[in-house]
């Protein structure tokens, strides 16, 4: 995942399909990743990629309850980064284009962080905002891009949690 510095997304969709080259901050937890991208440093570098491996692994259906966050301060940048107290900061991240991530725990209680998407895989922001920092339960397909885990699922069929 790429970000640039303070509360925005990357904004590299011309960058789509090409490899590139550039500078930035590694932000890491838990094993998730993410560049916060150096001002003016990204750049072509080589021909356009293959389709990625990952297109077709769909990992299945299923209904998880967590913490919508904003992904930049939960993986490092802020701390605690999740929680009521940060839920104006992630408000205000994922509003200016931070990728929204479902941050939830499996029958066995083990955390994961999850890339929060549309249904169509696309993104949900302005849609996500009532939704942060409180209890939520999503339903959705499951996908893994590398160690990445992604959730796609419709934004209108989250549901709080008391």
């Amino acid at each position: 995942m790429l970000v640039a510095g303070g509360k925005h997304g990357a904004g590299v969709h011309l960058f789509d399909g090409k490899n590139v080259k550039l500078k930035g901050t590694r932000i890491w937890r838990d094993g998730v990743t993410m560049i916060e991208i150096a001002a003016n440093t990204i750049e072509v570098a080589g021909s356009a990629v293959s389709s990625p491996d990952w297109l077709n692994n769909n990992l299945g259906t299923f209904t998880l309850v967590g913490e919508i966050v904003d992904s930049k301060c939960y993986l490092g940048v802020m701390n605690p980064g999740h929680t009521k107290p940060h839920r104006e900061c992630a408000t205000l991240c994922i509003s200016g284009g931070i990728p929204p991530m479902f941050v939830a725990q499996d029958e066995a209680g083990n955390k994961m962080a999850l890339l929060l998407v549309s249904a169509t895989n696309q993104a949900v922001n302005q849609e996500v905002l009532d939704f942060v920092a409180e209890p939520v339960k999503i339903t959705g397909q499951v996908w893994r891009e590398g160690d990445q885990l992604i959730l796609r699922a419709d934004p209108h069929t989250y549901q709080r949690v008391e």
